[in-house]
């Protein structure tokens, strides 16, 4: 792992963590309502590419969010069978000639190789809790590089506050994959559990094939479909 991406890495977590523990107090002592987003067929409204994380992988972290669901059963936690990491996601690409996206997509993923992360502790969000994930090299970020070259001409502008550009920007250039969204209160005590996993270590494992998916935002079994499937090249 090259140590100074990770150190990179580290401090991008450290900064969306600052900002989603503050959000999360804050939440806690108003007793803040969260509201899951709409799931299934009528809410797979997203253009999303994924690398799912493989099943051997997951096995600590199964463990950890059966007891985070013992400790506070009202969010959704995700089923293990549905961790990923978002690549790209394609939801401003307007009136998007779908098979050439396609034809596209599998040169560039073919031709790159495959690419191992690493799972290590834990970071929030004002709305969720996810995995923190750490690239064994560049190969991610070439990635991404070359998917945003390949789809910059239908980019459009959005507007955005500066807090949400802030975590844009943090998000845009790391890998994650998100375990719990929040639903209803959330209490201290399950902040201060969430909080004893910050720096927990998981495996790492390798990402060989990414899929191409119309999704909701919860990636729910019943609003998500692979539209294709896509190997890295060897």
């Amino acid at each position: 792992m090259n140590p100074n991406a990770f150190a990179r890495d580290t401090l991008r977590f450290g900064a969306l963590w600052t900002i989603g523990m503050a959000t999360l107090s804050l939440s806690a002592v108003r007793r803040q309502q969260h509201v899951l987003p709409p799931s299934g067929p009528a809410a797979a409204v997203h253009l999303t590419l994924v690398a799912r994380l493989p099943q051997q992988a997951t096995s600590g972290i199964d463990e950890m969010l059966t007891e985070l669901k013992r400790r506070d059963s009202s969010h959704h936690y995700y089923p293990t069978n549905t961790l990923h990491v978002t690549i790209r996601n394609f939801d401003n690409m307007k009136d998007v000639d779908r098979p050439q996206l396609l034809a596209q997509l599998r040169h560039c993923i073919g031709s790159l190789r495959p690419f191992s992360l690493r799972a290590r502790g834990l970071g929030v969000s004002p709305n969720s809790v996810f995995l923190q994930l750490f690239p064994e090299d560049g190969s991610l970020s070439d990635l991404r590089r070359k998917l945003s070259l390949l789809t910059r001409d239908s980019h459009t502008r959005q507007r955005a506050t500066e807090s949400r550009l802030l975590r844009d920007l943090l998000f845009r250039r790391l890998a994650f994959a998100n375990l719990i969204r929040f639903s209803g209160p959330v209490s201290f005590p399950f902040i201060r559990e969430i909080a004893r996993h910050r720096t927990t270590n998981f495996d790492s494992f390798c990402v060989e094939a990414l899929e191409l998916v119309q999704t909701d935002r919860l990636f729910s079994a019943a609003g998500t479909t692979t539209i294709d499937r896509m190997p890295l090249g060897r």
